[in-house]
C-alpha cells in the first residue's frame, strides 16, 4: 500500500513525538498549516518540502511517494 504524503508525514512526525506546533515551528510555519498537509487539504511548497525531508532524515522520494528508496 502506497502512503499520501499527508500520512506520511504524519507518521513521521509522531514516531518522533512530536507535536504539530512542534513540527511547524522547525520548518517556519503555523501548526495549521501542518494540519492542513495531514488531512491532505493543502501541501506544502517545494522550499518546506525539501525542510521537511531533511528534518525527518529521510529522501524526498521516501517523503513524497511515502516509498523506500531501494538500494542496489
Amino acid at each position: 500500500m502506497v502512503m499520501k504524503f499527508a500520512d506520511q508525514v504524519k507518521q513521521l512526525r509522531t514516531e518522533r513525538g512530536w507535536s504539530q506546533d512542534e513540527l511547524a515551528a522547525k520548518v517556519f510555519v503555523s501548526r495549521q498549516a501542518v494540519s492542513e498537509w495531514e488531512n491532505g487539504d493543502g501541501n506544502p511548497d517545494l522550499e518546506t518540502v525539501v525542510k521537511l525531508a531533511n528534518l525527518f532524515g529521510v529522501s524526498l522520494d521516501e517523503l513524497v511517494l511515502a516509498t523506500p528508496v531501494k538500494t542496489a
